[in-house]
Parts: structure tokens; C-alpha cells; sequence
């Protein structure tokens, strides 16, 4: 009977393990896919359209994905598949054919132009986590548009859950409840302001007859980037004392401030975006927490699984033939296994594949398929292994993260590769979106 599977998901998810969770939210989006024709996820995102609905295509520049992509898709069912072109720093069309590389680096690259707090449109707290800004919204003039850019990019949060595409955007666990419609409360206020919630918890702890030393009026102070704003939180906030009878009240209107109404208007246009693509339920049924949708969505935060990783890598070029027994080949997973720290292996993972985390269910569900190519095509098809040279030892390991692809130059020992791939993962030199 589905009734009691859906309740037992609706009141108790936690006693399904999250793993059986994740691969139900897959398998209700690859039925809604069916529905639509696209084909199950993972397979390639933007193959041939017959039978399918209409493409969406989008031509955007490097160095201006987010505005090009508004202007080009703000309007678009982001269900439907999408060509992407990208125009290179000189305005010429970047070859390549979008088998899905493509489209996870637009979706990617756009993120983190996007998500960046410089732009205006969002904040990060002290743990560098991002939530929409307070003063997104400050100008009348730009309201609309403003909105608009806001469900666009929920929409494309929603996308990335829809195809599959992990990104880097440690979103804020009290904007994160709302995604999942609920709202946070004065437990979540720790994930934006731990100095005003250990405050208030002060003041709720106060002696009676106290409570005023801490506050004088039932209102709250908003900083902005040049000023300060007092806030009443209730009608003539301004003019009530705060007490030892009403700072309870106090201590809830300024969390629910500062979590909800200060930021209502641009969450609720995000959350418009990402539901018009992720149906709430699927949300609210599957998952227990808003730490496991941020899991969903960013990856496996769990130490790195180095043989999963292992076991999951095709190789390429030179590599093709010997695969795990090539010299270069044993000695870089030998680094990666006994040199590397675990930041740095997760350094790895986002220099190669866009991402610090592999996907929750592990490497295998990584398309397309983690791949070590060597920068020397030479010995592809031929069974040989490259010699070192010189010229190979001199270079740096580069990537092609839209493919999750790694370029590693046939080096002449250990010692080397660990240098070169290092100095690569640790400074982003070498990097290539070829």
C-alpha cells in the first residue's frame, strides 16, 4: 500500500536510510523525464530532440554567463533541454558539441558568478554561507527586475537538482528550510548571527526585574552597508520597553526578523523559481533536514572515498591501455592515497570535476565518468607507454571540468607528480575549459 510508504517519508523520514531517499528523489525525477521525453537522468543531458520538447538554446559570454543567460532563458520551462553556446574574450563561438559538458560548465560557471556576494543579490553568513541579501530589494526602481533574477536563479538551483549537476554553493540551513516550505525559528538563528542568538539567550535567561538593562525598546537594530536602521518589530515598537513579561515575545519577533520578514520578498521569488522545477513534495517528503538537501545538491560531505574514486575512473590517451598499471598512473593515486590532505584531495575533486564533493551515492553516479587522459594523445590506441620527457615534466596538470576530465602529463617520477599536481590544484594554474 502507498499510504503508509508515504506517511512513514511524510512523519518519520529518518527511518529510511538517506541513500534509499536519494534514489527515490531520482527515480521521481526520471518518471516525471519520461513523462516529458528527456530521457532518464544521468544519461547525455542534450542528445538528439526526436520526440522530445522543444530545446531551449542560449548563446552567453565568458565573463557575462549570469546577465546572458536572464536575458536568455528568464522566460524558459527549465525542464526543457538546453543548448548552450559559449562566445569566447574575442567574440568567436567556442567549438565543441553539448553532449551535457557544456551545459554543466554554463550551469556551473553561472552559480558561482551569480551566487557571489558582490553582485548584491546574495549574503554570506560567518560561516561563508550564502542567503539572499536584505538590500536586494532597496532599489524601487529595480524591484521587478530584481525579482525576476531571484526566481531565475531558484530556477536554476532547480535545474542542477532536476539533471543531476552538483555545485559549489553552501547555501544557509535557515534558507534552506524554506525550501522545503516550512520556516525557520530561534533554534536556526545560530546558522546566520551566533552573536545575536547567544545574546537573546541571555536576555531569556536574565533575572526577572533584568530585562530591561538589556533592551529598551520592543525593536531591532539593521545594519546596511553604510547605516544603521532600528526596526519596530510590533506597531509603536518604538515606544514599549522590553520586560520581563514581553522579552520572550521580544526574543521571537526579533528571530523571526531577522530569519523570515528581512528576507521574505527575495526568498519567496527564489523559491517560486526552484519550485516551478523541484515540486515542494518532493522536498518535504524525502528529506529529514535541510542539511540533507544541502547534501543533495553539493555532494558527499563525508572524507573522500579514494577507492570508490578509484573504481571509477576510465582513462584515456597513453593511460588507455595500461589504465591502473601505468607508472604515472600508479604513482598519482599513490599521491592522492598517502600525500594529499583531505583538503586538498577535495581540491582535486573540484580542479577536475567543477565540485570538492563526489556525488552522494558515490563516483559512480558522476557524469560523465571521472577521466585521467594524458596531455599526450600519442600513445592512444596503441597499446604503448609514453616515455617522460623533459617538456612533460615541465607542465602542470590541467582539467576540463564541464567533463570531469583530468589531463595528466606522463611524468618521470613520483616525486614530480606530486609537485606539479599540488602546485595545480593548490593555485587553479593550468586550468583549461577547453
Amino acid at each position: 500500500m502507498l499510504a503508509p510508504r508515504v506517511a512513514i517519508l511524510r512523519y518519520i523520514p529518518f527511518v529510511v536510510p538517506f541513500n534509499d531517499r536519494v534514489r527515490l528523489f531520482h527515480a521521481l525525477v526520471n518518471k516525471d523525464r519520461g513523462r516529458l521525453g528527456l530521457g532518464s537522468l544521468g544519461s547525455a543531458i542534450h542528445a538528439s530532440p526526436m520526440g522530445m520538447m522543444a530545446v531551449a538554446r542560449a548563446t552567453v559570454r565568458r565573463g557575462s554567463i549570469f546577465n546572458d543567460g536572464f536575458r536568455a532563458l528568464r522566460s524558459d520551462n527549465f525542464k526543457r533541454r538546453m543548448h548552450i553556446e559559449f562566445i569566447d574574450r574575442y567574440g568567436m563561438p567556442e567549438a565543441g558539441i553539448d553532449g551535457g559538458g557544456v551545459f554543466k560548465e554554463f550551469l556551473t560557471s553561472l552559480v558561482r558568478e551569480a551566487f557571489d556576494p558582490k553582485l548584491g543579490l546574495f549574503n554570506t553568513t560567518p560561516q561563508n554561507n550564502i542567503y539572499p541579501s536584505p538590500s536586494a530589494l532597496d532599489d524601487a526602481e529595480q524591484r521587478i527586475l530584481t525579482l525576476d533574477k531571484l526566481r531565475f536563479l531558484g530556477a536554476v538551483i532547480g535545474k542542477a537538482l532536476y539533471e543531476g549537476v552538483l555545485v559549489d554553493a553552501p547555501f544557509a540551513l535557515f534558507f534552506l528550510i524554506r525550501w522545503m516550505n516550512q520556516l525557520p525559528g530561534f533554534n536556526d538563528l545560530p546558522t546566520l548571527d551566533e552573536d545575536l542568538y547567544r545574546g537573546l539567550v541571555n536576555l531569556k535567561n536574565y533575572p526577572v526585574g533584568d530585562a530591561t538593562q538589556q533592551s529598551d525598546d520592543d525593536d531591532s537594530d539593521e545594519d546596511e552597508i553604510y547605516q544603521t536602521r532600528t526596526v519596530p518589530l510590533v506597531p509603536r515598537g518604538d515606544r514599549l520597553k522590553v520586560t520581563s513579561q514581553n522579552r520572550l515575545l521580544y526574543v521571537d519577533l526579533v528571530a523571526q526578523y531577522r530569519l523570515v520578514k528581512q528576507i521574505d520578498a527575495p526568498v519567496n521569488a527564489f523559491v517560486a523559481g526552484l519550485h516551478s522545477v523541484i515540486p515542494p513534495v518532493w522536498l518535504t517528503l524525502l528529506f529529514a533536514s535541510p542539511l540533507e538537501l544541502s547534501h543533495l545538491l553539493c555532494g558527499n560531505a563525508n572524507a573522500i572515498d579514494i577507492d570508490d574514486w578509484k573504481r571509477n575512473t576510465v582513462y584515456e590517451g597513453a593511460y588507455k591501455a595500461a589504465a591502473t598499471k601505468h607508472p604515472t598512473i600508479v604513482n598519482f593515486w599513490s599521491v592522492v592515497e598517502h600525500d594529499l590532505t583531505e583538503r586538498q584531495r577535495s581540491e582535486l575533486c573540484r580542479f577536475a570535476t567543477s565540485c570538492e564533493r563526489p556525488p552522494l551515492l558515490g563516483f559512480g553516479e558522476l557524469t560523465p565518468r571521472f577521466c585521467i587522459r594524458s596531455s599526450d594523445d600519442g600513445g592512444e590506441n596503441t597499446g604503448l607507454i609514453l616515455r617522460p620527457s623533459e617538456e612533460q615534466n615541465a607542465r602542470l596538470p590541467s582539467a576540463s571540468t564541464c567533463v570531469n576530465l583530468l589531463k595528466l602529463p606522463i611524468y618521470s617520477s613520483r616525486g614530480v607528480l606530486r609537485e606539479k599536481l599540488v602546485t595545480a590544484i593548490e593555485s587553479g594554474a593550468g586550468f583549461d575549459l577547453s
